[in-house]
């Protein structure tokens, strides 16, 4: 089976700046290599493509692919590496902590005015780390797959531009077939350092009137969005706690069965982007968003993920990074 891997803007009708430019409004590729890890065992497929008539032979792709082989297979040693040797000699922020209060005051001033129907808005922050050496994508994604129990780690990256490293706990959806299931996702609170510890805090997690009030939004934007394309949609558990190395969230499980087989983008425009990293009403969040962030989200927040046949698999782009060298501007 064929998938194409890759990722969408959080806002694909918003102009890219320089360092996503090479991304556009979505880049996805059909990976000449893929190597899969399964139940049963593994997979190692490729893929090649050749027209006679235009010189490119079915012996040409075959040649290239076994160049390609080659020189990946370095790579190898880079995936299960766990360490990274570098340091942070710069940090910065955008925005700045006086720009950041004035957009969470005009933010609560409009979700408590009567003026508009946003009940929630989910704003974002841009840290630019620059560090003693340059940091190799693979590398540091095989630091996020220790680190990453439970979620998803990513590694996309256009020829010639800086990489989209991530470590998302948060699935927008799978699809095999009809059958598709999302997640809702929110609240967060730091996992104890002792059993006990752990458990405490998860209970405050779960007892909060505030986290509550955000996770149900969440849980329940989720839930009409899935009822516009899906028959039978089941919430279970209808919250729970998910725990992370490092977090905890509230959690919970949504499952339904699709009407019919709509394509992943038309799946897509239903669910992106969740209550969780934009707002609500949507549209409303989004466009306070547009008006207040002052750098562009790029992938960030995004979907991102992979189609192929009859499934898919998609995540939110989120607890990720740009990763380039200094030459890139904008890095």
């Amino acid at each position: 089976m064929i998938r194409a891997y890759g990722a969408i803007r959080f806002d694909a009708s918003s102009d890219a700046s320089v360092e996503w430019e090479d991304y556009g409004a979505f880049y996805f590729v059909v990976p000449q290599v893929e190597f899969s890890e399964l139940e049963e065992g593994s997979v190692l497929a490729t893929t090649i493509a050749w027209d006679d008539s235009l010189s490119w032979t079915y012996q040409s792709a075959v040649d290239e692919l076994q160049s390609t082989l080659h020189e990946i297979s370095p790579c190898s040693v880079k995936v299960n590496r766990s360490t990274l040797q570098t340091a942070i000699v710069n940090l910065n922020h955008v925005p700045t902590k006086a720009s950041w209060d004035l957009a969470v005051t005009q933010a609560l001033r409009m979700i408590k005015g009567s003026q508009t129907e946003l009940v929630k808005v989910v704003l974002a922050r841009c840290s630019r780390y620059i560090t003693d050496t340059c940091i190799d994508p693979l590398e540091l994604l095989a630091c996020l797959k220790v680190e990453g129990q439970n979620a998803y780690q990513f590694c996309i990256q256009p020829s010639d531009a800086p990489a989209f490293v991530g470590n998302s706990p948060e699935q927008l959806f799978h699809r095999k077939y009809l059958n598709i299931s999302s997640e809702a996702l929110a609240g967060t609170r730091a996992r104890g350092k002792t059993r006990a510890d752990d458990f405490q805090i998860g209970q405050e997690l779960l007892l909060s009137i505030k986290e509550d009030t955000e996770f149900t939004i969440v849980r329940d934007s989720i839930k009409k969005k899935l009822e516009m394309i899906c028959d039978e949609v089941v919430v279970n558990p209808s919250k729970a706690l998910r725990k992370l190395p490092r977090v905890q969230h509230l959690s919970a499980q949504l499952a339904a069965r699709l009407r019919n087989e709509d394509d992943e983008f038309d799946i897509l425009n239903a669910l992106h982007p969740s209550p969780a990293v934009c707002g609500l009403p949507t549209e409303e969040a989004r466009q306070f968003i547009r008006d207040y962030e002052i750098f562009d989200r790029g992938m960030y927040a995004g979907p991102v993920g992979w189609f192929g046949g009859a499934e898919s698999e998609f995540a939110v782009g989120i607890r990720s990074a740009l990763l380039g060298k200094l030459s890139c501007p904008g890095i």
